[in-house]
This record gives structure tokens, C-alpha cells and sequence, in this order.
């Protein structure tokens, strides 16, 4: 309010009364708009896919889509790649039920499953033998 009450009565600072009251203000420039401005870290790489895809005209861009989508479909009918994968992956399933052993070498393996090592904690009571067990804290009280 104060600034307007003194351009209209004359009572501006002088080197503001100074200056062309006609003269055209200043535009402040459009911001650039984000996608235009966008930055990360494929900048102009090759892996930089919303750049490459930008510059691809229209008809180009068109093609590409409908090439993918052949591409896709062809690598989905494909079968040469599940042949060379079922080999891999087969490795991964093998199960050997009897490992043979030569008589005379050292008997690491043996015909029957010896389970004395599980039976550890069978007879044994497992747990903590502390004094504050729940039977022994309700018949304190």
C-alpha cells in the first residue's frame, strides 16, 4: 500500500523516481518443462532409452513396436533355449541313492544309516533347568 501511495503522490526515493515509468516490464522466461529437462544417471548413453526413443521419428517408433512384439513372440516359441537349459538345470537334479565303494578304501560310507548321533537328546531332557520353571513359580505361591 505504501509503495503505491507514493507513485501516486510523487514521494518516490529519487533514484526510483528516476527510472521510465513506460518502459515494458520484464517477462520471466517459461520454465522448461520436465521432460524435456530430464537428467539421470544413462545421460546420452547407450543405455539411455527415453533419449534414443525421442530422436526415432514417428514411422520408426511405430516399427519398433510392432517388431518387438514379433520379437517377443518369437522368443516365446523359440524351444532351442529350453534344450540348451534342461541340460543345466538337469546337473541340479541329479540324486545319487548308493555311492559304490571299493573294497579297501577307507569306509566312509556304509550299508545301513547308523542314527545314534540323532538320538543325543532322546532320553535327555532338552531345556533350561533353571529354578523358576512354571510348576516350581505356581507352587511358591
Amino acid at each position: 500500500e505504501q509503495v503505491i501511495n507514493n507513485i501516486l503522490e510523487d514521494k518516490l526515493v529519487p533514484y526510483l523516481d528516476k527510472l521510465d515509468r513506460t518502459m515494458q516490464r520484464q517477462l520471466k522466461p517459461d520454465p522448461t518443462p520436465l521432460v524435456t529437462s530430464r537428467y539421470n544417471v544413462f545421460q546420452n548413453d547407450e543405455e539411455d532409452l527415453y533419449t534414443a526413443f525421442l530422436c526415432l521419428p514417428l514411422r520408426f517408433r511405430a516399427a519398433e513396436c510392432r517388431r518387438e512384439k514379433d520379437t517377443t513372440r518369437s522368443l516365446l516359441n523359440d524351444k532351442r533355449l529350453v534344450a540348451e537349459q534342461k541340460e543345466r538345470y538337469s546337473q541340479y537334479s541329479v540324486i545319487v541313492e548308493e555311492i559304490p565303494v571299493q573294497q579297501g578304501e577307507a569306509q566312509l560310507y556304509r550299508e545301513d544309516y547308523e542314527d545314534e548321533y540323532d538320538d543325543t537328546y532322546d532320553g535327555n531332557q532338552v531345556g533350561a533347568n533353571d529354578a523358576d520353571s512354571d510348576d516350581e513359580l505356581i507352587s511358591r505361591r
